[in-house]
């Protein structure tokens, strides 16, 4: 079974509202029209890149402090039921800005150049794809796509005033 981090936008209020309410995180994630009393999300999934982009952010596997360690840690954990890999945290409007200006300050190519394969796999980074043989995969290309398209994301919700929900599926 594959892990993927996914990051939804939504407005402040909302994630306030499921931080008082973690009950209706479920319907709220699996809902194809907004729940009544919610307003619009936008989702983006970082598929099997977020362990890696979550390394190159922090320089550890599973540690890391706030703002750049928010793909595994901080914000507020919304209940304890389990997404898939743990339960959600939404991270509020303010919180993103913090988030966000971290990330501003970290373009995709400077995160690229901290790519080395060797410390992947040495801290057994998800998913072990990180020695790919010359003419196949391009485990860089691959995350740096991502960070790039996360980053957009998360720079986004910042201008637009959104809060944030993180979690692994």
């Amino acid at each position: 079974m594959s892990m993927i981090a996914i990051f939804r936008r939504l407005p402040d209020a909302d994630a306030a509202r499921l931080s008082q309410q973690p009950a209706l995180l479920t319907d709220y994630i699996d809902a194809e029209q907004p729940l009544a009393g919610f307003g619009e999300s936008t989702e983006f999934d970082a598929d099997k890149a977020w362990h890696a982009i979550h390394f190159l952010l922090t320089g550890t596997a599973w540690g890391g402090q706030p703002p750049l360690g928010f793909i595994l840690h901080g914000g507020t954990t919304l209940g304890s039921e389990d997404l898939g890999h743990g339960p959600a945290r939404a991270f509020s409007a303010r919180e993103v800005r913090v988030i966000a200006a971290a990330l501003q300050a970290l373009p995709s190519q400077s995160l690229g150049e901290r790519f080395e394969p060797a410390a992947l796999a040495a801290a057994e980074i998800y998913p072990g794809i990180w020695h790919a043989p010359p003419g196949t995969d391009d485990p860089r290309g691959f995350v740096v796509e991502y960070y790039d398209a996360l980053r957009a994301f998360v720079l986004e919700a910042a201008q637009r005033g959104e809060a944030m929900l993180v979690y692994l599926s």
